[in-house]
């Protein structure tokens, strides 16, 4: 039964929600955090789920973002004020039980006055309030919440995310794995070529020595970056490799016999978009503006699918590194995963190499143009999540919230492109920003310049593990180049 209980206001703060239940769950594990209606089954009664979790649970978490007390329904009457409102009852009902409430102030907003509260919520000015921000401030404040919350719930391990070692047999299969090759479809005054893939004999390389904390990578500016790890790094990397199963280690006594798979590519043609989001769009956040136009000149190729454990494992087993861990969800066709922005570019690297062609990590801006297909909405498909369009915890697929699906699993965007929105997410070339003030427009690598952390990669799409939110095309992650049970990669190449 959920321990932790998340209540906040959709239309005010349901950005934030989306990312702490994130965190909350890859701390405490998927079972002990509960977030309202995004976990409620089909057919269930919403009132009556509520009201069983609210007596379960052992600690509530209060979003309160600025427009919290205001918001009014459709006949002008403020929500609070509603009796039968059921953010009002929550939380009233968590008082009553003088259980720990902790009131979590969101995007710049302030503790109501004792004034502003109908007299039952008044109690809860009385709670010792903490406070998260947007970026650079979010992990960090949500850390302190996350002890706060470790001392209350004690009982609790600290476990990652219960997976089963094997998948179970889906009770029914909705789609069919996309087959065939795609044709030529006039797509904005171009044309879209489905590259088919092409096995070829390797010739020897030398070993790639194994990460040792202190990596020289070439970035897409031709200067080399070199990486060093932090204290921060060295903690994360321990519990990261404390939550991840041992990975599959390759003898290496003697050179694997094996062949280059090249991923399948999709030729982009050149154009314009809208980079970022509008201040309208639901669940936006702070990182994604200034929302810009982009001048894409060139024609890029960019990965049909996330780069499978087939065409990974073919690299690892050559240069002889160890297999990244399946989870125990299958090899094949599923997208690699438990892999680091460093293993990502020595694959692109190596894939070079072999074929003599110029393969590397697309740009961030080069992703959301061939992720958007020429739309402006929240999902490549519309503004609603829908029904089986992706992989998440939320999109109502077989592998929601549980696992990967093999790549191609899902009908592919307008440009032909699978999986650009959940699944796993996907490293980029960038160097981390908070804000696109002064981004490039021209679809190239935004690296150091304008302040960007180069300790922090981007990553884009969302997971199988998030909320539909993470899925939007606009929503940027960014991470300290980890590996990890979410993170995969698509490659990009140059013509």
């Amino acid at each position: 039964m959920s321990k932790i209980f998340i209540s906040y206001r959709r239309d005010d703060s349901a950005a934030y929600a989306g990312r702490l239940y994130d965190r909350l769950v890859s701390h405490f594990g998927r079972g002990h955090v509960f977030m309202d209606i995004d976990q409620i089954e089909p057919g269930e009664v919403f009132d009556q789920v509520i009201k069983d979790k609210l007596a379960a649970v052992q600690v509530a978490v209060v979003l309160i973002g600025e427009r919290w007390l205001d918001i009014a329904d459709a006949s002008g009457q403020r929500r609070l004020d509603n009796p039968d409102d059921w953010v009002r009852l929550e939380i009233t009902t968590l008082l009553e039980r003088n259980i720990r409430v902790i009131p979590v102030l969101v995007g710049g907003a302030t503790m109501p006055k004792p004034t502003q509260l109908p007299e039952c919520m008044i109690p809860l000015i009385r709670r010792h309030a903490l406070e998260i921000a947007s970026h650079p401030r979010f992990h960090t404040d949500a850390d302190k919440l996350i002890k706060a919350l470790e001392k209350i719930v004690g009982a609790l391990s600290l476990e990652t995310p219960k997976i089963p070692e094997k998948p179970g047999k889906p009770s029914y299969l909705r789609f069919a794995v996309i087959a065939g090759v795609i044709g030529i479809t006039l797509i904005t005054g171009g044309y879209l070529i489905v590259m088919p893939p092409k096995t070829i004999p390797i010739q020897p390389v030398d070993t790639l020595k194994p990460w040792n904390g202190i990596i020289e990578q070439i970035g897409m500016d031709g200067m080399a970056v070199r990486n060093k790890t932090t204290p921060t790094q060295a903690l994360i990397a321990e519990q990261l490799q404390q939550a991840t199963p041992d990975p599959v280690v390759q003898p290496v006594t003697e050179q694997s016999k094996v062949s280059v798979i090249e991923p399948k590519m999709v030729r982009i043609p050149p154009g314009k978009f809208l980079m970022g989001s509008p201040g309208t769009e639901l669940g936006r956040e702070s990182n994604e503006s200034p929302q810009h136009e982009v001048s894409i000149a060139y024609a890029f190729e960019i990965g049909q699918y996330e780069v499978t454990f087939d065409e990974y494992d073919a690299f690892a087993k050559y240069t002889q590194r160890i297999l990244p861990h399946d989870q125990g969800w299958g090899r094949g066709r599923r997208p690699v995963i438990n892999v680091s922005f460093d293993d990502a570019q020595a694959y692109v690297r190596w894939l070079s190499d072999q074929t003599g062609k110029s393969y590397r990590l697309p740009t961030e801006a080069e992703w959301e143009y061939a992720a958007r297909a020429g739309t402006q909405t929240r999902y490549w498909w519309g503004d609603e999540i829908g029904h089986n369009n992706a992989n998440c915890d939320g999109c109502r697929s077989e592998w929601g919230g549980k696992q990967t699906a093999p790549v191609g699993s899902f009908e592919a965007n307008a440009l032909g492109l699978h999986d650009t929105a959940g699944n796993v997410w996907e490293w980029m070339q960038d160097c981390w920003h908070d804000h696109y003030d002064n981004m490039p427009t021209d679809g190239s690598a935004w690296l150091k310049k304008e302040g960007g952390d180069c300790a922090r990669r981007v990553a884009r799409g969302g997971s199988w593990f998030n909320s539909p939110l993470g899925l939007r095309s606009a929503n940027r992650g960014g991470d300290g180049g980890w590996a990890g049970e979410l993170l995969g990669f698509r490659i990009a190449r140059d013509f």
